[in-house]
């Protein structure tokens, strides 16, 4: 408690000092404030009553091209995890102890489309770095709005593309065989936008049995109807296979982190998936007040993961819909705004698991047809009178998951059904505006997040009845700081959770879920962007600065297992202190240099606290040289891990046998060219 009232009486500080600079700042328009969707569709970031952070192409083109995980992980609050090559966790306020496989406990949405799958997880590698062009994130509860999810919410973006291109070439090579090539481009005809863009990607990896093979396809256009009506389609078609390394043990992590678990090469534990994603967004604005917008999405996915235990074989299919109704009014000092709508999910699922003889599929130990039924009902109003903004949001919540075993080879077949209770779910919010630059908020937030299927239903077969869903309640206050030259958003919370789910594996490697009682969560994020030097005239044109710090005192509250109480304990797989620094230079008008500092501290491993991952620093550097020729040409090289620090980019937590270590690439180079017409 001690920590929380010192972050408020720093917060209430920043908020008045920064009230009292706002004169001195510089009038030249330098760092520009971005539009987001957050709660309140099309209204700038430093506007939201919540706590948003974002991340644009060009902030994202400074990072290496092979994956996005050191870019996101400058973003306070974020920290995007991973395991084998491609295999993705997100973890926004530690929503990752519950992912052993994929993204789950946050909602993503494509280019405005639903991309979440209706369990709740979402398969996240089925983007390429092209499909991840701009990144936007709610951090915390955001059920209000868009449903189940106690992490919050990702929106992501690449359509339509600003400063485009008709012709775009990519190529670039690195450590580990790293072979990457892409060829995009966005053109204009009449009334229609239209972007294509293909991308091959294959590397061996950085430790055994841990290759990579990605090929992503996209279109997509939009038809201007007319001033008031606009028609967006997508298509996406991705073929992805990669590798399984597993997990390794302090012993074999110290003495070669490039090893892979033993028998996942032999039984050739692996991902082989092609989905092809479809979707359809049509806006209308009726008139200068009522707006509605109407996005569909629907996914084929086919997949085949063998594993050192069996070998999974799914066919996935599932729809999405989303419809939003917003209605603004002005009266004269009263700005009245509502949003209502719904989101519906299905999907229909075909899952088989066989044993794995050497890699070979063998024979069939049980087949489940899967049917997930996930409807959402939404309605938010925001009042603003003078310089304050009252929210207040509602959502309804409906799940319910069939399974159909119409295949056992241990008893007899079954079906079973679960529908979940309907979450109702509010959401608060107050906001000041002190002046154009300066704002407050607080906010009252409840939450929840349904165990996925694969948490319901797991990998050996058995089906977990009691499993119960995560239900939380955040209390945030933020201030947000926006000038030309400094950009500051800071936000403290306090979360509690009930009915935490966390994960733990039994002796024949098989990861479980159980409802681990409480847990209390005390946060602080901050984030600046600043402009630290500007002057046209020298060699060095420009020094921009972005930091990021988090810190996060998360514990258990009455958390027992059989004869262990962990109550007070940290909560597994959260670090205390996640501090990054980027700087990045304009040197004359062709180089550019970004420099890129991280610190990790330690991170419990067990519940009952008595083994840590160590701290990590990291460095990463990226140079970009722009040819003085007609063509646009660049080139860059870059490289992560200078210092070849070890350390594990995610963490298998409470695994058995010690095998909590998923080691991350040592020091590693990468050289490319980028071409545009």
């Amino acid at each position: 408690m001690r920590n929380f009232l010192f972050a408020v009486i720093t917060l209430l500080f920043i908020s008045e000092f920064s009230i009292a600079q706002e004169n001195e700042i510089n009038n030249d328009s330098i760092l520009k404030v971005v539009t987001v969707t957050g709660f309140s569709k099309g209204e700038k970031i430093n506007r939201q009553s919540a706590p948003i952070a974002y991340l644009s192409p060009k902030e994202l083109d400074k990072f290496s091209p092979h994956n996005p995980v050191m870019a996101w992980n400058t973003l306070p609050g974020v920290n995007l995890e991973q395991r084998a090559v491609s295999s993705y966790r997100v973890s926004i306020r530690g929503s990752s102890i519950r992912s052993p496989f994929g993204v789950r406990d946050v909602k993503v949405y494509w280019n405005g489309l639903p991309f979440t799958e209706a369990n709740g997880s979402t398969a996240l590698n089925l983007l390429s770095n092209t499909q991840m062009q701009e990144l936007e994130v709610i951090k915390g509860p955001a059920g209000s709005l868009y449903g189940a999810g106690l992490g919050g919410v990702m929106q992501i973006n690449n359509f339509p593309v600003s400063n485009y291109s008709p012709l775009e070439i990519q190529l670039s090579a690195g450590s580990f065989n790293q072979l990457n090539g892409g060829i995009k481009g966005q053109f204009e005809t009449g009334k229609f936008k239209t972007f294509y863009a293909f991308d091959h990607q294959q590397n061996d990896g950085y430790r055994d049995h841990n290759s990579l093979n990605r090929q992503n396809y996209q279109l997509s256009t939009r038809y201007q109807i007319n001033e008031k009506n606009q028609l967006d389609l997508h298509l996406l078609y991705n073929d992805l296979f990669y590798e399984i390394p597993g997990g390794l043990n302090a012993d074999q992590f110290a003495e070669d982190p490039t090893l892979a678990r033993a028998g996942s090469e032999p039984q050739n534990s692996s991902i082989d998936q092609k989905t092809l994603f479809y979707g359809i967004g049509y806006t209308s604005f009726f008139n200068e007040n009522l707006s509605q917008s109407t996005n569909a999405a629907g996914t084929y996915t086919w997949f085949q993961n063998p594993f050192i235990l069996d070998y999974k074989e799914d066919q996935n299919r599932e729809f999405a819909l989303r419809h939003q109704w917003t209605y603004d009014m002005n009266l004269n000092t009263l700005e009245w705004k509502w949003d209502a709508g719904l989101e519906w999910q299905y999907a229909d699922n075909s899952a088989n698991n066989y044993g794995n003889v050497d890699g070979v599929k063998d024979t069939i130990r049980f087949a489940d047809e899967l049917n997930i039924d996930r409807k959402l009902f939404f309605l938010q109003t925001q009042i603003g009178i003078d310089k304050w903004e009252f929210t207040i949001g509602l959502s309804s919540n409906l799940l319910e998951y069939q399974v159909n075993r119409v295949v056992n080879a241990f008893a007899e077949p079954f079906q079973f059904t679960r529908n979940f209770d309907n979450e109702l779910i509010p959401r608060a919010a107050i906001k000041y505006q002190w002046s154009d630059q300066n704002m407050t908020f607080a906010s009252l937030s409840e939450g929840f997040s349904s165990p996925t299927l694969d948490e319901i239903r797991t990998n050996e077969g058995s089906i977990n009845r009691n499993l119960q869903a995560e239900r939380g309640r955040t209390y945030e206050l933020g201030h947000k700081y926006y000038s030309r030259k400094i950009q500051f958003d800071a936000t403290v919370f306090y979360a509690g959770l009930r009915e935490t789910i966390t994960t733990y594996t039994n002796p024949d490697g098989v990861v479980l879920f159980r409802n681990a009682g409480a847990t209390n969560q005390l946060g602080t994020e901050i984030g600046i962007n600043a402009v630290l030097y500007k002057n046209e005239e020298s060699i060095i044109k420009n020094i921009n600065s972005r930091t990021s710090y988090n810190f996060y005192e998360f514990t258990f509250d009455n958390y027992q297992q059989e004869e262990e109480d962990f109550s007070g304990n940290l909560l597994t797989g959260v670090p205390q202190h996640t501090f990054n620094q980027v700087f990045d230079f304009d040197i004359t008008n062709q180089v550019n240099l970004n420099i890129h500092y991280r610190y990790v501290s330690e991170i419990p491993l067990r519940d009952d606290n008595t083994l840590f991952a160590d701290p990590y620093h990291l460095v990463n550097l990226n140079a970009e040289y722009k040819l003085p020729i007609q063509a646009k040409i660049k080139l860059f090289v870059g490289m992560e891990n200078l210092f070849d620090t070890t350390y594990s980019l995610g963490n298998d937590l409470n695994a058995f046998g010690g095998r909590y270590y998923q080691p991350a690439p040592g020091r590693n180079f990468y050289v490319g060219l980028n071409w545009k017409l």
